[in-house]
């Protein structure tokens, strides 16, 4: 069966409630993860969860995109240990609702701006110039936010529209090489931690599902739309 054994993916937000997953289906199908957190609890913590799978190998990296100085130590540290990468999947940010637009406090926009819109930014300069140029491939994890109103979420929703913009004009820009590029918009997941608290519903997707899909479409390709919408079993558009 084909694999991904000699494949290398780079996950941002690894350690995160869907980025866990999607590690986890990289690793069984054999490929080499790459993992940078500015937390090594919560690398320590994934390395757990993984354990499990006796395929692949899993590189955790304190590290981030938060920055440009950050961003910077991560190009060095794999323009020193790898030619070339294969796989970028950027599952960064996360939600934050409670203010209506109109009074939301400018220190949690600036925030905001930076996590959830700035940091993908950098993933895209510090990682593109990375993939291999025929055959690279960048996943941007994005939610139903970047297309749906939101009410008391205003700027969590804008940065995800925004994302996908940015996403958008990277594949017009890259689309004359062999590389793909990816906006998977998600609906509810079925993450671990959502589980500790609801049972969620059975047309959700688990986190793992959606890393199956990336395996797929990494090996075997089944449309050229940049868009995939996997909102739910029964309401998917790929």
């Amino acid at each position: 069966m084909e694999n991904l054994s000699n494949k290398v993916a780079v996950v941002l937000g690894g350690t995160g409630g869907v980025g866990e997953g999607i590690v986890r289906a990289l690793l069984q199908a054999d490929a080499t993860v790459i993992v940078p957190s500015r937390s090594e609890s919560n690398l320590n913590d994934l390395a757990d969860y993984v354990s499990d799978i006796k395929t692949g190998k899993l590189i955790p990296f304190v590290g981030s995109v938060n920055t440009e100085e950050n961003a910077l130590t991560l190009s060095n540290y794999l323009h020193q240990n790898y030619k070339s990468i294969d796989i970028v999947v950027a599952s960064l940010g996360g939600w934050k609702q409670g203010f209506p637009v109109y009074s939301y406090p400018i220190k949690e926009w600036n925030q905001i701006l930076n996590d959830v819109l700035t940091s993908h930014f950098l993933a895209i300069k510090t990682l593109v110039p990375m993939l291999h140029p025929q055959t690279g491939n960048y996943f941007h994890i994005n939610g139903f936010g970047s297309e749906e109103v939101v009410p008391m979420a205003g700027p969590i929703t804008a940065m995800a529209a925004a994302q996908k913009s940015l996403i958008l004009t990277l594949a017009a820009e890259v689309n004359r090489t062999g590389m793909r590029v990816y906006e998977l918009i998600l609906g509810p997941m079925m993450t671990r931690d959502r589980l500790k608290h609801s049972a969620g519903k059975p047309d959700w997707y688990y986190p793992e599902e959606i890393g199956h899909y990336i395996v797929e479409q990494t090996i075997a390709p089944t449309q050229h739309d940049v868009i995939h919408r996997l909102l739910s079993k029964n309401n998917a558009q790929v």
